[in-house]
């Protein structure tokens, strides 16, 4: 909730909230993602919030629904994935983002890895970068 931190993301009294739900598929059995389906799978993202927080639904007055198609639409982000790439167990530690490439190098002189697609993958935490950061400085680029 960005709200919380910094009030001019909402109105007085109101707040701001992020449901990031990882695993929506990009393609769906029953065709593309229409407005319909993007809030039948919202609706069920709510209900579950519900469960925990009571009168979560109730306290919500708008809402912006984006699949992984409008990620990738709107942000460049192929298949819609956050993480540069999916995250399976042959796709981690040494494997990331493929084998050979995981120390944060690359075959071009002074270029580095260090966004979502190398190891330890996406999130908020900078670890790819301050990783790379390191290999960068013992390098002395």
């Amino acid at each position: 909730m960005p709200s919380s931190l910094d009030s001019t993301v909402a109105p007085p009294g109101k707040h701001l909230m992020s449901m990031f739900t990882q695993y929506a598929p990009y393609r769906l059995a029953q065709g593309p993602w229409t407005d319909a389906l993007r809030n039948e799978y919202a609706d069920r993202c709510f209900d579950v919030v519900e469960r925990y927080a009571p009168g979560f639904k109730d306290s919500v007055i708008d809402r912006q629904i984006l699949t992984p198609v409008d990620l990738e639409t709107t942000f460049g982000l192929t298949g819609g994935s956050i993480f540069q790439g999916a995250m399976p167990l042959h796709q981690l530690f040494a494997f990331r983002p493929v084998p050979g490439f995981a120390d944060y190098t690359t075959p071009i002189r002074g270029l580095y890895l260090c966004g979502a697609a190398a190891h330890p993958g996406g999130g908020v935490m900078g670890a790819a970068g301050w990783n790379a950061a390191r290999v960068m400085l013992r390098a002395k680029v």
